[in-house]
């Protein structure tokens, strides 16, 4: 009898690809937001561009953390800033 792949590892790859090219796009916008509103806060320059937060977006825990983050940045700016 011949065992016949029924092709659940190639969506499964797909399906990971795609899901890290997402993260990798959030964090794209939201960790230079997030970062370099703090840095301004603190009076620094603003440090972080758009490839580097895509990178950040990539790490599996800290991409995801990457929306509340900005979601926190952006209320506590509301009050601080």
């Amino acid at each position: 009898m011949r065992y016949r792949s029924s092709g659940t590892g190639a969506a499964a790859l797909i399906m990971f690809v795609f899901f890290m090219l997402i993260g990798a796009a959030i964090g794209a916008f939201t960790w230079p937001y997030t970062i370099n509103t703090w840095l301004v806060f603190v009076g620094k320059e603003p440090a972080i561009v758009w490839w580097q937060g895509s990178l950040l977006g990539f790490v599996p825990f800290v991409g995801h953390a990457s929306i509340p983050a900005a979601v926190i940045t952006w209320v506590l700016m509301l009050f601080i800033g």
